[in-house]
């Protein structure tokens, strides 16, 4: 299988892989992301840090508490929070913090390849994807997955840092 070229593959779309790529491509670099899950933000964007932030913004919100000092101790925008109204506006956000980060990766010309990474060599990475295996070819690769690397039996692995009900993945470290 022939390797497709760029002059960087960054592996992971969270924040820290976000800027390398576009920093890359606004220096008229050939650029690649890879990103395991089927949208591109990594933790911070899908289960992280926006989810969390947004979803007490909203407990807030409905709740009056930012208002009760003008409005009075009684003050509410609803009567009844359910999970269904915090849910929905938490997906409402992610929804549209991807596809600002899915419109800043398009308008500078960087590839997003949807699968798992591992290294072949040096300068090869093979990713596996539902649609098949690609190989990428770069001279520079950064690794910006926000996990914490841990050896397991001589052999190096990138753990997800993610907790919760999803399936853990592993990407192997070596060559």
């Amino acid at each position: 299988m022939s390797a497709v070229k760029y002059d960087l593959t960054v592996i992971g779309s969270g924040p820290s892989g976000q800027r390398a790529a576009v920093a890359a491509s606004k220096m008229k670099k050939r650029v690649a992301v890879v990103e395991s899950r089927s949208v591109v933000g990594g933790v911070c964007i899908n289960t992280g840090t926006i989810p969390s932030k947004t979803m007490r913004e909203a407990v807030l919100h409905l709740s009056g508490y930012n208002f009760r000092s003008i409005y009075g101790m009684n003050y509410r925008v609803k009567e009844k929070i359910t999970m269904g109204d915090l849910a929905f506006r938490v997906q409402a956000v992610i929804k549209t913090e991807v596809d600002v980060t899915e419109a800043q990766l398009s308008r500078n010309g960087i590839d997003v390849v949807h699968g798992i990474a591992s290294f072949l060599d040096p300068r090869h990475v093979r990713v596996e994807g539902l649609s098949g295996d690609t190989t990428l070819e770069s001279d520079r690769i950064i690794i910006a997955v926000g996990t914490r690397p841990k050896c397991r039996a001589g052999r190096w692995l990138l753990i997800p840092a993610e907790t919760g009900a999803r399936q853990h993945r592993t990407l192997p470290w070596g060559y």
